[in-house]
């Protein structure tokens, strides 16, 4: 049994829904949260279709991280929302931003006993999602349905599940807003903090995504960027130490809840480096095969398998026996940070005659450090926190990132090395970036064999880098897991099934 508090034996349940309707409730809310995880991933194998149906090759990296940049900066305004409107109209409206609609309706319809077995499937059903996005991506840009049905798809299950929002799901008007007002809690937000933030990540977005391909580094509009993003970085930082506009409880960064618990801020961290983890492969595994072995989109997807089998499973089993079992949370994640550097350490090492079964190999590492603990994280925070929540922004955030930064790397030296490569062959510089973009061109399909593989040797190369930030991500995840506190979730073995 586990050691409980006064609250924890209280009988009353904190919800009125309960059998199958419950169950309705729980299938439908990670349903959609699955949808979120897709749309995260989806473009990462339709992003040659849309650039050739657009003919707009520049636009290549705001295919993968616009949906992220668009979570990014609406995250805070819609968690303010939270602690002053109901939950269920709320959660309605706000489909395309399902994390923190459900981290707030599980915390107020759980009970501390039951909030971490709950709370675990949010980790996997996220990464379940996220994961097949390729997958259903390159089903789709494939099939008569075309490209747009990766995106449609969103409406069909938002009307399967509509019926259970609309019926089922019971109304919970938040303590905050219960206590001084819906107006009063709005207005309370820190606006001018979240306008500051949300303008430096604009301005970084934008610096990345253009620099080097649309504009010239040097170009006068890559450097305002650049240079009005370290400003309203700094500005960001002086308000939010100075409490300008706001109050010490109400900033953003860091929320006082969140930063004052050892054990949260530590999680926050692991979980946004092992949930980052997975988009490098995500992205880079299926182009790499396009390139070198000519795979069409849902070949090189289906390549993706053995890594997404692999991290569903670990998750399942970290999230039903694992953290119920070892000796301290700290060895999950050391373990998991282990996996993570070797793996992408060993994809750093690929090159154009690399084994296929050695890719799948190595990405089977990436998948096992990332499925230890990238759930780990929502399971202990349902149990350790309350219902002030747990934010996401920092896992979003460093997802975005991470697409920002991986893309400009690859697309860099791709262009780089492919000019090289076939600078005595009249290609021009838009073939080139259609050939990086990962279009079945002209450039690809009528090279003789030796500059075929001149050309895709130079794009694998281009790949190899990206991989640094695997190895950066497991090096922050085992420092952090050796500050972490030595102690289990459990006092004694509890298997917590969803």
């Amino acid at each position: 049994m586990v050691n409980e508090t006064d609250e924890d034996t209280a009988p009353t349940s904190p919800r009125n829904v309960h059998g199958l309707r419950w169950a309705l409730v729980c299938i439908s809310i990670y349903v959609s949260l699955m949808t979120y995880g897709l749309d995260m991933t989806i473009a990462a194998d339709v992003q040659a279709t849309i650039i050739v149906q657009f003919d707009s090759v520049d636009r290549l990296a705001w295919v993968g991280s616009g949906f992220l940049l668009g979570s990014v900066c609406s995250i805070f305004p819609v968690a303010a929302f939270y602690t002053a409107f109901d939950y269920k109209y709320l959660f309605i409206v706000s489909v395309s931003l399902f994390e923190i609609g459900t981290l707030n309706y599980l915390t107020a319809l759980t009970s501390n006993q039951e909030r971490g077995r709950y709370m675990s499937c949010i980790g996997l059903v996220w990464g379940v999602g996220a994961i097949l996005g390729p997958v259903v991506g390159g089903a789709f840009s494939q099939s008569s349905a075309t490209w747009r049905w990766a995106f449609y798809i969103n409406l069909v299950i938002a009307a399967l599940c509509a019926p259970i929002y609309i019926f089922f799901l019971p109304s919970i008007k938040p303590t905050d807003s219960a206590k001084v007002g819906a107006i009063p809690a709005i207005s309370s937000f820190d606006w001018f903090g979240w306008i500051l933030s949300t303008g430096a990540i604009v301005c970084i977005s934008f610096a990345l995504t253009n620099g080097g391909n649309i504009w010239p580094w040097q170009d006068y509009r890559t450097i305002i960027f650049c240079v009005f993003s370290g400003i309203l970085i700094i500005a960001t930082a002086v308000q939010q130490r100075l409490h300008l506009c706001t109050t010490v409880e109400k900033r953003l960064f860091p929320p006082p809840h969140i930063i004052k618990n050892r054990t949260i801020t530590l999680l926050n961290i692991q979980t946004a480096v092992t949930i980052a983890n997975i988009f490098v492969p995500l992205y880079f595994i299926p182009l790499y095969f396009q390139f070198v072995h000519g795979d069409s989109a849902i070949d090189a997807a289906v390549r993706l398998l053995p890594f997404v089998l692999v991290f569903v499973t670990i998750s399942l089993l970290s999230g039903v026996f694992f953290l119920g079992s070892i000796t301290s949370n700290w060895v999950l994640y050391a373990a998991s940070a282990i996996f993570i550097s070797v793996g992408g350490g060993l994809m750093y090492t690929v090159h154009i005659n690399t084994a296929s079964a050695k890719i799948y190999g190595y990405s089977i590492l990436l998948a096992i450090g990332s499925g230890l603990s990238s759930q780990a994280g929502y399971a202990i925070a349902g149990i350790k926190i309350t219902s002030k929540g747990w934010p996401t922004i920092d896992q979003i955030t460093s997802s975005l990132l991470t697409l920002l930064i991986s893309g400009q790397i690859f697309q860099t030296f791709a262009v780089r090395n492919l000019m090289f490569a076939l600078r005595d062959h009249g290609f021009s510089d838009a073939d080139i970036r259609g050939a990086v973009a990962g279009l079945q061109s002209s450039l690809l399909k009528n090279l003789d064999p030796h500059l075929a593989a001149k050309a895709a040797s130079a794009v694998t190369e281009a790949m190899r880098p990206v991989y640094i930030l695997n190895i950066t991500y497991g090096i922050i995840c085992f420092l952090a897991s050796l500050v972490m506190k030595k102690e289990r979730l459990f006092a004694k073995r509890q298997i917590a099934m969803p």
